[in-house]
């Protein structure tokens, strides 16, 4: 999915069946969450959150997992739970669900 300001892309967000060396066994993810800074805290980063839950749901998906070392609050107000903590490649990580 790209987010888009009039013709500008602003962000991006994936929906894969996996993550590059995951440490959990499960599918599909929510991946590559990026908004451009300017554009950050104007809603552009929560509506391809649901677009890309919107289109696992299309595709027959009850739950959705994604990985955060620093967004985890984020990610809570948009309705996603903590289910586990790892370090994956280094780095603190919270293994995230959302219900669909």
């Amino acid at each position: 999915m790209v987010a888009k300001d009039d013709d500008e892309p602003i962000g991006t967000c994936l929906l894969v069946d996996s993550e590059i060396e995951p440490n959990h066994d499960v599918s599909p993810w929510l991946a590559g969450l990026f908004v451009v800074p300017e554009h950050r805290r104007r809603g552009a980063g929560a509506v391809l959150v649901r677009a890309i839950e919107d289109q696992a749901r299309q595709r027959g998906f009850s739950r959705l997992h994604l990985y955060t070392t620093e967004a985890a609050a984020y990610y809570a107000r948009l309705g996603w739970s903590v289910v586990d903590r790892t370090n994956w490649n280094g780095f603190d990580t919270a293994l995230m669900v959302r219900e669909l």
